[in-house]
């Protein structure tokens, strides 16, 4: 038994002794200036799109995102996280009359970038929150009728803003010092189209979820 007990009792130390290692090895990690990569996916929407007196609800789109991001620590538990993202946005509208299925989907490639603060509550969690301006790159919308595509692709931006000002909340995980989950939710404040086009309630907005390394 007492071989027993002082086995167990080494093994125990060595545990608590792995474990206080790797937190203090997370800790130091939190504390330098860090950079990474990150990709992932993006379930977004634009609200509602009005055509004569109808109200259309936009459809959640899914799209891809990838990009660079930095980790500055400021102390207290707080760092500036700026990141600079490629972006995958848009919707769809589906409606059904008769036997006919009209469809319009939008799909729209942003260069995001948001500024960041967070704040570590333990060294492996982060809670974030800080404005975005979003640079459009690239529209692809189309018309479809029971599933066939009608007419060209319309590749125009001329009647979308070419810069817009939104926001971003969200969670950070850090599986291990260097491979970190990413969770937020983040919407413009400026709607999508042009001032002279009156679709004020079309903004993009939704949820985003990436896998990040950090070197």
């Amino acid at each position: 038994m007492k071989k027993l007990f002082i086995i167990g009792l080494g093994l125990t130390l060595s545990g608590l002794a792995f474990q206080t290692k790797a937190q203090t090895s997370q800790a130091a990690a939190n504390d330098q200036m860090r950079f990474g990569i990150k990709a992932g996916a993006n379930l977004m929407n634009m609200g509602k799109m009005t055509v004569g007196d109808q109200s259309y609800s936009t459809d959640s789109k899914v799209g891809f995102q990838a990009g660079v991001y930095a980790d500055l620590p400021m102390g207290g538990g707080f760092a500036f996280l700026p990141e600079v993202i490629y972006s995958q946005k848009g919707g769809k509208i589906k409606e059904t009359i008769g036997a006919n299925t009209t469809e319009f989907d939008s799909k729209l490639g942003y260069l995001d970038v948001p500024v960041l603060i967070g704040y570590r509550p333990t060294p492996e969690l982060t809670i974030f929150a800080g404005p975005q301006a979003s640079f459009l790159l690239s529209r692809d919308a189309s018309f479809k009728v029971n599933g066939q595509q009608v007419g060209d692709t319309f590749t125009d931006k001329k009647d979308y803003k070419k810069s817009i000002a939104g926001g971003v909340v969200g969670l950070g995980y850090n599986i291990t010092p260097n491979i970190n989950v990413n969770g937020r939710y983040t919407m413009d404040f400026q709607k999508t189209f042009n001032d002279d086009i009156n679709q004020d309630k079309l903004k993009n907005k939704g949820f985003a979820l990436s896998l990040g390394y950090t070197f």
